[in-house]
């Protein structure tokens, strides 16, 4: 289990990479505009994050809740 959980980081933390490194092309564009520094691909990552929790905690609640009451 511990390999699985392992190759499973790896991965996510890979595709978390990618995506910021797309975006860094932007980031470096609102730099030389601006002059002021913002990862947008962090900010796009933190989004997302944000997303797939509060996915998964309603998946989650609504599985206890059909447990709990029968619905």
């Amino acid at each position: 289990m511990p390999e699985f959980l392992e190759n499973f980081i790896k991965k996510v933390t890979d595709i978390f990479y990618e995506i910021s490194k797309k975006f860094d092309n932007i980031s470096d564009k609102i730099y030389e505009q601006t002059g002021k520094k913002i990862n947008i691909g962090y900010i796009v990552i933190g989004i997302l994050l944000v997303l797939f929790t509060f996915t998964m905690v309603k998946m989650i609640l609504g599985w206890v809740s059909g447990f709990l009451f029968g619905e």
